[in-house]
C-alpha cells in the first residue's frame, strides 16, 4: 500500500547518502497507491519522489527504467528516474526495492475541472505517447492479464460475505462478455494502463507530465483508451462530450483502426471488472487499517460495468463518437 513499509529514518539517510542529495530536511508520506510505500523527500538537493516496493521485481524496474529513459530522448513529458551509482537503477534495502524520481512540477485535476477541452488535451498526450513506444524495443507482459482477473474472482467468489461473492459472479459474466468481444488483433505496443487522473500532472491547461509508468507493458493500444476513457468520463454514467473529445484529441495524435474501434467495448469492460475486483482486493479486503490507505470504493467501477454490458458495443461506440 502506500504506507505499507514502515521505513526508519536512517533508510532515508542512506538513500539521500547514495543519490548525493545531501541531508534530509523532512519526510512526508503519501497516502496515494495501492502497492506500494511512497514518501516526498525534502534534501539539500531539492524535492524528490521516493518510492518502495515489494511487488516489483528487479526486470519489472529494469523495464520501467528503459522505458522512462526512451520517453526522455523523444522529449515525451514522464518522470525522470534518478539512478544511483552501480549497475542497477533501484536499491534493494528493507525488504524491498527503493527508486528515486525527480520531483513533477504542476497539479492533479479534480473531477469538477474536467472538460471537454482538458480530455481533448489529455486524448491528443496519450496518442502521443503511443506513438513513441512504437519504437521501444523493451517488452513485459501485462501484469494483469485475464488469467490473473479470473483466479481474483474465484478468490472473491469463496468470501463469507454474501456482497463479494454475488459481485464476483456478476464480474465472471462481464469478463466472459469482455473476452468475446476483444478482437486480439488490434495493434499493440507498451501503454501506460493506468492512466487515472492522480497520474497526470497539469501545468495550467497542458498536461505537463504522465507518470506512475509501474502497470506499463506491452498490450493493445486500445486497452490503453479504454482504461483512460472509463477513469476520465464517467460521473454517475458515461458523459457523452468529455467521452467524444477524449476520442478526438487521441485521434488526432494517432488514428484508430477499424479492428481497435470494435475492440473498444471489450477493453473497457474488461478494465471496468479489472479495476473493480482490484479495488476490492487492494482496499476492502486490506489487513492495513483505514489511516494507510486512501480508500477506493469499488461499487463505483461495479457501475461502470454495469453500464458498460447495458449499452453494449454498439452504444458504446455512438458514445464515443467512432
Amino acid at each position: 500500500m502506500a504506507v505499507y513499509t514502515t521505513l526508519p529514518p536512517e533508510a532515508f539517510t542512506h538513500v539521500a547518502e547514495l543519490w548525493g542529495l545531501g541531508a534530509v530536511r523532512s519526510i512526508t508520506p503519501i497516502p496515494q497507491g495501492s502497492i506500494n510505500t511512497n514518501h516526498r523527500l525534502e534534501t539539500d538537493a531539492g524535492r524528490v519522489f521516493v518510492r518502495h516496493t515489494t511487488v516489483r521485481s528487479p526486470e519489472d524496474l529494469r523495464f520501467e527504467a528503459s522505458l522512462l529513459e526512451h520517453l526522455s530522448r523523444a522529449h515525451f513529458p514522464a518522470p525522470v528516474l534518478m539512478v544511483p551509482p552501480g549497475p542497477t537503477p533501484f536499491l534493494e534495502l528493507h525488504g524491498g526495492r527503493i527508486s528515486v524520481f525527480k520531483w513533477l512540477a504542476g497539479e492533479e485535476l479534480t473531477r469538477d475541472r474536467l472538460t471537454p477541452e482538458v480530455l481533448e488535451r489529455l486524448g491528443a498526450e496519450l496518442g502521443k505517447l503511443h506513438q513513441v513506444t512504437q519504437s521501444f524495443r523493451g517488452t513485459r507482459a501485462n501484469p494483469y492479464g485475464p488469467g490473473l482477473v479470473k483466479g481474483w474472482l474465484n478468490s472473491l467468489s469463496q468470501r463469507p460475505e454474501p456482497e463479494l461473492v454475488s459481485v464476483a459472479a456478476e464480474l465472471e459474466r462481464y469478463l466472459a462478455r469482455a473476452d468475446a468481444e476483444r478482437q486480439g488483433l488490434e495493434p499493440r505496443g507498451v501503454i501506460h494502463a493506468d492512466l487515472f487522473l492522480d497520474n497526470v500532472k497539469w501545468l495550467g491547461d497542458r498536461v505537463g507530465a504522465f507518470f506512475d509508468f509501474e502497470m506499463a507493458c506491452v498490450d493493445a493500444y486500445a486497452l490503453d483508451v479504454a482504461i483512460t476513457l472509463n477513469a476520465w468520463c464517467f460521473e454517475g454514467a458515461y458523459q457523452p462530450e468529455r467521452c467524444q473529445a477524449l476520442l478526438r484529441g487521441y485521434q488526432d495524435a494517432r488514428p484508430l483502426s477499424d479492428v481497435e474501434k470494435r475492440a473498444l467495448y471489450g477493453h473497457a469492460l474488461y478494465g471496468a471488472v479489472r479495476f473493480t475486483t482490484s479495488r476490492i482486493r487492494d482496499y476492502h479486503l486490506s489487513p492495513l487499517g483505514a489511516d494507510k490507505l486512501a480508500p477506493k470504493d469499488f461499487r463505483t467501477y461495479l457501475s461502470r460495468a454495469r453500464a458498460l454490458d447495458g449499452m453494449g458495443p454498439d452504444g458504446l461506440r455512438a458514445l464515443v463518437g467512432v
